[in-house]
């Protein structure tokens, strides 16, 4: 059983190296971050809506909805329609809990979206393997020390499936799932989940009704 559990963890040790060694690294995070700039523009034709909620041991904090397009700079512009804050919201506690949340959903925001530069660096500082039909990269001390960042993408359309990120806010851990879908021929964020146990603080973000400008 010990030599059977060794022979495939060699076998699965052999299998990473073998792709990390067929893989042009910067050929690929370039056609990678080509097809994310194709479905940004592709993107940048809709508008859809954000639900955004925030909890602190399961009591609400916060939530939002506001109305999402792209930017002049390729990144995602909200406008808030409707807002809901908890009782006692314009406590300095309150009022900092909220704060708290802003600042770790757009640090969040920087691994999702990221340049072209960073996705050349995420491919070529990062490991590569491979799952079925999927490809992972996964790197360290990406953005800054202490980060780690999983992309999994499906192998062949290239396009987004889901993130595991863990980052740092001011020393305090802040952790990320996001899942991507497709629809009407564009790769979206279809759910982000923040986890921000220092504040023992919960957000969960959907996107929804992506409806084609006028």
């Amino acid at each position: 059983m010990k030599k059977l559990l060794l022979i495939t963890i060699v076998s699965a040790f052999m299998t990473g190296n073998l792709v990390e060694a067929q893989i042009d690294k910067t050929k690929l995070s370039l056609e990678v971050t080509k097809k994310q700039e194709q479905n940004i523009k592709i993107l940048s034709q809709y508008t859809w809506k954000r639900m955004l909620e925030g909890t602190c041991e399961g009591s609400l904090v916060l939530t939002t909805l506001a109305s999402g397009t792209i930017g002049p700079d390729g990144k995602p512009v909200y406008q808030v329609i409707d807002k809901e804050a908890a009782p006692k919201s314009g406590t300095k506690k309150q009022t900092q809990k909220i704060e708290y949340i802003k600042q770790a959903v757009e640090l969040a925001s920087q691994y999702i979206f990221m340049s072209t530069g960073q996705m050349v660096d995420l491919f070529n500082k990062g490991t590569l393997s491979e799952i079925n039909n999927d490809m992972r990269v996964e790197a360290f001390g990406f953005i800054m020390k202490g980060d780690r960042i999983n992309l999994t993408l499906d192998k062949s359309s290239l396009n987004y499936v889901s993130q595991d990120i863990s980052t740092l806010m001011n020393g305090d851990p802040v952790k990320a799932q996001v899942t991507y879908k497709m629809g009407n021929d564009v790769n979206t964020v279809d759910k982000v989940t923040l986890n921000l146990p220092a504040k023992k603080i919960s957000v969960t973000i959907t996107n929804s009704e992506y409806a084609k400008k006028l």
